[in-house]
């Protein structure tokens, strides 16, 4: 048996029991409604409880918990949802399997309880599409563009979807109540454990390997043709858009959420999750292969202080030298003056560097220069920023804000202004060797990458 201390929250500084509070406040406040909106997705009471069960615990499991995610019940949304989506992969490989080898054996499920029956067999007349877009709307209160957004339709067909299954709507999950958080406490425990057999079990498998044998990394499902669609949907708003794959089901998920990402060459990226999964691709990221090293990293001198940012392409960076701002930039310490923060980031574009003080995640200065020195820009108008800034070509600076806004500046950072409504939610952008990389796209895994910041092609995986 575990007790609560099996989360190892309580023994960790600066996590300890008021995260475990929050996450049980949450808990005990939006069970049922996540419930209600993963039963969409399964008409199986039992399974959306269990995913739902499954998204908090992996939430406990995590080392911070939930701290730092700028929307929890979306965060334990997507999780739930993606649990339900990978079990129906796996079951229809099986079923597909299954008829291969015994074409008339036929599974039946158990009937339904009878309080349920009624709810079951009314959303279980209605197509898939139809359940998903009801509980989104009317259970989980998401305006109709944000449920196109997650689901990647157009807004006309969810309004369609939603008319044509709103009479389906009857007395939804109203007595469903969530189970002791300690079942869920004790699962989180179980998941770690696996987390921690299967990391020294790869560590064990790759120094057994090591001169005996080469292991072929083992490809990730790769994403299927697209005869049927001919035409991918595309997202654009004040010069930048986003081009969408043909079909975003094919697309392999990946376990946890991709975290870095780096194009090291044209063609030639890397990728690494909150799991620990690393993936490589050479085909520009159509297809990927699942590998066990890291991505190549170039060699940078040593400014002879710690550096909080780093540039991917050149020798450029920014830290604080014995409290200091200061940038790092063709082996010259160049001081930031007037700087107030505890962090820096910053980009870089055709020699011209622009640097940002934070507080906390609120920028509060932005410096523009080069290697002969920088000026103050403005103070940065107390945006939050996640990731780094893109230095456009028209000289707008872009940035992802805490709300998973993009935002833009034609005065570097004295103003910003949200982009118009057709682009989706953003985690966070970064730059990489060659381009930059927009991660967690509609805040549901998906990653997209450009050369230059206007022009973004979303990837097949998440």
């Amino acid at each position: 048996m575990h007790d609560e201390s099996d989360t190892g929250l309580e023994d960790r500084p600066g996590i300890g029991r008021d995260l475990g509070r929050d996450l049980a406040d949450l808990y005990h406040a939006g069970y049922r409604r996540l419930v209600a909106q993963v039963f969409a997705f399964t008409t199986d009471l039992n399974e959306a409880q269990d995913a739902v069960q499954e998204a908090f615990a992996r939430a406990l499991a995590r080392p911070r918990g939930l701290a730092g995610v700028d929307a929890p019940e979306a965060w334990l949304r997507t999780v739930a949802i993606n649990v339900v989506r990978r079990r129906w992969r796996r079951k229809q490989i099986l079923n597909t399997l299954l008829l291969r080898e015994r074409p008339l054996v036929r599974a039946f499920e158990e009937p339904p309880e009878p309080e349920r029956a009624d709810l079951r067999e009314a959303l279980a007349t209605l197509p898939r599409a139809y359940r998903e877009v009801i509980v989104l709307h009317y259970l989980a209160d998401l305006p109709v563009d944000e449920v196109a957004a997650i689901l990647e339709v157009p807004v006309g067909t969810v309004k369609s979807r939603l008319s044509r299954g709103r009479e389906a709507l009857k007395g939804l999950l109203d007595d469903v109540q969530a189970p002791p958080l300690a079942e869920v406490r004790q699962r989180a425990g179980r998941i770690r454990t696996r987390r921690r057999a299967t990391k020294a079990a790869l560590a064990l498998l790759a120094a057994s390997a090591t001169g005996f044998f080469w292991l072929r990394p083992a490809p990730l499902a790769p994403v299927a043709p697209h005869p049927t669609p001919s035409v991918a949907l595309s997202y654009s708003a004040d010069g930048i858009l986003i081009r969408g794959i043909f079909d975003p089901a094919t697309a392999p998920d990946l376990p946890g959420t991709i975290t870095s990402f780096d194009m090291v060459a044209p063609a030639e990226g890397w990728l690494s999750t909150s799991e620990g999964t690393l993936a490589h691709t050479v085909d520009g990221g159509l297809t990927w292969t699942l590998d066990s090293t890291q991505a190549p990293t170039k060699t940078w001198s040593d400014p002879g202080f710690p550096l909080v940012w780093r540039s991917p392409r050149q020798d450029l960076g920014a830290g604080f030298d014995h409290g200091v701002a200061t940038v790092w930039m063709e082996n010259k310490k160049i001081v930031l003056n007037d700087a107030v923060g505890d962090g820096l980031t910053g980009t870089i574009r055709d020699g011209k560097v622009v640097v940002m003080t934070l507080q906390g995640t609120k920028i509060s200065g932005v410096y523009e220069g080069d290697a002969k020195g920088f000026r103050k820009a403005s103070s940065g108008a107390d945006v939050s920023i996640v990731g780094e800034p893109i230095l456009l070509a028209d000289d707008r600076l872009l940035i992802a804000d805490d709300h998973s806004h993009w935002l833009y500046s034609t005065t570097f950072g004295d103003t910003w202004h949200q982009t118009e409504t057709g682009l989706p939610d953003v985690g966070s952008l970064r730059a990489t060797q060659m381009g930059y990389v927009a991660l967690d796209l509609f805040r549901f895994g998906w990653v997209a990458i450009s050369p230059d910041g206007l022009i973004w092609q979303k990837l097949p995986i998440r």
